[in-house]
């Protein structure tokens, strides 16, 4: 592998998905650190709680809808609706025309949890964004969704 610092002129693409490949890991470490630690769940379970209870409302998700809104892949997402399942803080029920689809729903008791969390996770985006100026956080959120969408259109 080349060292990092020599990819700035050789390899300016490189260098572009090593810095987003890296910035996901620091983010994901960072939010764990100061918004969800303490309450024992990860970045992943976190968004996975939030799209059930906000996308999926009283109706539920099937798994491969939760797959569509989430940013992990489709073999993760049993593993984490395991977990969470276990904690008590969403449940899974077999589609009664199709038991071959499971909807998973929120619990109360994670949608408690979520209402716990929020404050903090507020706070923790909110610094990590201190130091951009209000033009340079417009214009990072239009590169990146121009970069989300080019690569959702590549990869479907």
């Amino acid at each position: 592998m080349r060292p990092v610092n020599t990819l700035k002129t050789a390899y300016p693409n490189d260098l572009i998905v090593y810095a987003v490949g890296r910035l996901y890991v620091l983010l994901d470490s960072y939010l764990y650190n100061t918004a969800y630690k303490e309450y024992g769940l990860n970045p992943a379970k976190f968004n996975l709680l939030m799209v059930i209870k906000h996308v999926g409302k009283d109706k539920g998700l099937s798994q491969r809808e939760l797959g569509n809104n989430l940013y992990v892949t489709a073999a993760n997402i049993t593993k984490l609706i395991d977990a969470l399942e276990k904690e008590g803080l969403v449940l899974r029920m077999a589609l009664p025309d199709d038991r071959r689809v499971n909807l998973v729903k929120i619990t109360e008791k994670g949608s408690k949890l979520l209402d716990e969390i929020w404050p903090k996770h507020v706070t923790s985006i909110n610094k990590i964004f201190d130091s951009f100026s209000a033009p340079d956080k417009d214009r990072l959120n239009q590169l990146l969704q121009a970069f989300r969408k080019d690569m959702e259109a590549k990869v479907k």
